[in-house]
Formats: structure tokens, C-alpha cells, sequence
């Protein structure tokens, strides 16, 4: 059915990107920092897909993600969860449409959430965080992201192509 094809190419794509965060991205540094694709991601499925979808996606994807790392369990899953609805609330002034606007939103929206995190983190004990780069890796990690906006868009609408709910998206 439409809603089994649907969710297959959104499970595919997560564990795609989450494998290449894991296993990939951490030897393709730029000046020490290594690309933030989860997050870009979740911005990105918020601006093709809108708020619900973009809460949805980011949330149980931050989960995924979250699993993998030895950072405060569930820390991921609510910052993607907000950055995807927040980015979500974009798309409906049709910003994914512009490569340039996206580039903009994915690289600010990577900018907040990885600020967020780092704030959230060491506020929640992570001391760890507060011996790492954090401006530097704010800056070149958005840089990544906005730079791999129309990669990201790209998959998020194929992602979201066969969603049985994809009427919604042009009811305003």
C-alpha cells in the first residue's frame, strides 16, 4: 500500500543517514568538525514535509541517533523534534522552494540546534561539552549543512513523495 512504500523510503533514509553519521562522517572532518546530517535532515523534512511531519520525524529520529551516543538519552530526540516542527512552520511560506532560502534555514536551523544542544548538555551535566570547540563547531557544521541543503531537500522530498497524507501540504 501507499502507507507501507511511505514509511519504507522514511525508515530507509534514516538509517542510511544514520549509518553515514556513524561510520562515514567522523573521517570527512573540515577543520576537526565533522558534518551534523541528522539534524539536517530533520530541518529539512520540517520544510518539505510541515510542522507535524517535521515534530514527528525529528523526534523519533533524535531518538535513533541518541541511542548511539553517550550524551543524556532523549536530549536529540527534543531538539530535532522543535527544529523539525519550527522548520516545518517555514515551509508554508513555500521557503523550500528557493535553494538559496533552504540553504539559509538548514544552515541557521543546524546553527540553533546544535547551540541548544550544547546549552542543554552542559546544563544537564555534560562537562565534556564544555572542553570542545563549540563556536567552531557551530559555525563549520552549519556551513556543511547549508552548503548540502539541496542534497538534503532532494531527500527529504523523496521521502516524503508517496506520503498518503500529502494532499495536507498545500492546505493552508
Amino acid at each position: 500500500t501507499m502507507r507501507s512504500a511511505w514509511g519504507l523510503r522514511v525508515v530507509l533514509i534514516a538509517m542510511l543517514v544514520l549509518i553515514f553519521h556513524l561510520d562515514v562522517s567522523p573521517d570527512l572532518r573540515i577543520a576537526g568538525v565533522a558534518a551534523e546530517l541528522p539534524l539536517g535532515l530533520a530541518i529539512a523534512a520540517g520544510l518539505a514535509g510541515g510542522a507535524e511531519r517535521g515534530a514527528y520525524f525529528g523526534f523519533f529520529f533524535g531518538f535513533a541517533v541518541d541511542l548511539f551516543f553517550f550524551t543524556p538519552i532523549g536530549l536529540r530526540a527534543l531538539i530535532f523534534g522543535i527544529i523539525g516542527w519550527a522548520a516545518g512552520h517555514l515551509f508554508l511560506d513555500r521557503i523550500e522552494e528557493s535553494p538559496v532560502m533552504s540553504a539559509v534555514a538548514i544552515g541557521s536551523g543546524t546553527a540553533l540546534g546544535l547551540t541548544a544542544f550544547a546549552g542543554l548538555g552542559i546544563a544537564l551535566g555534560e562537562t565534556a561539552l564544555l572542553e570542545s570547540p563549540i563556536t567552531r563547531i557551530v559555525l563549520i557544521a552549519s556551513l556543511i549543512n547549508a552548503v548540502l541543503a539541496v542534497l538534503l531537500m532532494w531527500v527529504a522530498h523523496w521521502m516524503w513523495a508517496v506520503d498518503p497524507i500529502g494532499q495536507k501540504r498545500f492546505a493552508t
